[in-house]
């Protein structure tokens, strides 16, 4: 298999991590809908993100919204993974991986500079990086990983 198509998915948790969920989709709507709903029962019954759930909703949907419908272009034969992980002491991290072909992110225009202001899209990265504490890309736009910190 070309290294591109090449199903990569996390074969044991950082170190430090403790992987709690670990769940794959159709990339469709309805898929979305149930993981985003399965994910953050998890988020809420781990704690680690005690205070800050509602963010990390908030990033989770914009993620998911993401994959779906600009990676996968919602076709159901493609997949949508997401994968939850905790720690004590640093927090939770979330990892969403799609099937598509991936985008470079430094390439995503500022929705909040110029006429990108009164665009009807282009901000869930940038809501993402407002409500978690750390948003990193990888695999070529295909993964995103969202941290957020365990407050004290």
């Amino acid at each position: 298999m070309p290294a591109a198509t090449r199903r990569r998915r996390p074969r044991r948790a950082p170190p430090g991590w403790v992987l709690r969920f670990r769940h794959t989709v159709p990339a469709t709507v309805a898929g979305l809908e149930r993981i985003h709903g399965q994910t953050m029962q998890i988020v809420r019954a781990m704690g680690c993100a005690a205070g800050e759930e509602h963010r990390v909703d908030i990033a989770l949907r914009e993620a998911l919204g993401n994959a779906v419908i600009h990676g996968s272009r919602t076709n159901p034969r493609k997949r949508i993974t997401v994968c939850c992980f905790c720690s004590e002491a640093q927090g939770m991290m979330l990892l969403v991986r799609d099937r598509g072909g991936g985008f470079d992110p430094a390439k995503v225009p500022d929705p909040t500079e110029g006429e990108n202001i009164y665009k009807g899209h282009g901000r869930g990265i940038f809501i993402m990086r407002q409500m978690m504490d750390r948003v990193r890309y990888r695999r070529g736009g295909r993964e995103v990983v969202l941290r957020k910190q365990r407050r004290s």
